[in-house]
């Protein structure tokens, strides 16, 4: 869970940091606390979603698909399409704009990059174990995470009450 909840609440709590000097200067304390705990809920149910996703194609893919490396194939997955996630979102406006033309290519561009990183770590353990050693770092900040996505959720449920 740590691996792919990582890249998730990174880019939440960078959304956050990105908006914050903006809330300061015209939400209350109450605003502010709400204002930031639906970017955790939702980093949470992100989380929790692709998770859900890899445990599925775990059971239903052969096991040397995934099952074998599943933390670190899960994890590199996650990272890459968190990557690809933060630069659409830089450049939403001109995706928006493209045709099939550019839509294509970089859609196939996408799909090759996950087949390249499922390769990589397939056919590379030394990169299977880098990235399960680097996964349990991660687990100190996974708790963290959790602990303020479970305050944030009780400030949710709270204000839409």
């Amino acid at each position: 869970m740590a691996g792919i909840a990582f890249p998730i609440h990174v880019w939440a709590i960078v959304i956050i940091l990105i908006t914050f000097p903006s809330w300061l200067l015209r939400l209350s304390m109450g605003e502010l606390v709400g204002a930031i705990s639906y970017p955790l809920v939702d980093a949470l149910l992100e989380s929790s979603i692709l998770l859900l996703g890899f445990v599925i194609l775990a059971f239903i893919l052969p096991g040397k698909w995934l099952a074998d490396k599943f933390v670190a194939l899960s994890s590199a997955l996650a990272w890459l399409m968190a990557a690809w996630a933060v630069l659409v979102q830089f450049i939403y406006v001109r995706i928006v704009q493209w045709g099939p033309e550019k839509m294509i290519p970089g859609s196939l561009l996408v799909v090759f990059s996950l087949g390249l990183v499922y390769w990589l770590v397939q056919r590379y353990d030394q990169l299977g174990n880098l990235i399960k050693r680097l996964v349990q770092g991660l687990m100190v900040l996974a708790y963290l995470y959790l602990i303020f996505d479970m305050l944030g959720l009780v400030v949710v449920v709270v204000r839409n009450l």
